[in-house]
């Protein structure tokens, strides 16, 4: 009994911490996926990653590709990769991106 009392105990904290930054957390993914597809838009960065990372690069498509949480999980148990976190956090990064917030210095061209 004290065993499962300590793991509720520990349960309930992690919620806690996860419930006071998501919504931080949030925000850096969706600002990281708009400056990735800035990136992405820019044809020698794109070429220069599909010669020199291309696994990168398909992982960086999936991230910008991914619409919504069910689309994500689906997405990685397709490809058996990426993992159920990281198809979390891509499913709140599309989340994020219809709710997009540009950075400073994000909307100028990349050089």
């Amino acid at each position: 009994m004290v065993k499962l009392e300590r793991e509720m105990s520990q349960v309930q904290e992690k919620y806690k911490h996860a419930e006071e930054n998501y919504g931080s957390e949030l925000l850096n993914l969706g600002v990281a996926k708009g400056y990735l597809k800035k990136l992405m838009e820019n044809e020698a960065v794109r070429s220069y990653v599909a010669r020199h990372a291309s696994e990168i690069l398909e992982q960086f498509e999936l991230v910008l590709n991914t619409v919504s949480m069910e689309e994500a999980v689906g997405q990685a148990e397709r490809a058996d990769w990426p993992s159920a976190a990281e198809a979390t956090a891509q499913a709140q990064l599309a989340k994020n991106d219809s709710n997009a917030v540009s950075a400073p210095g994000m909307d100028g061209p990349l050089g």
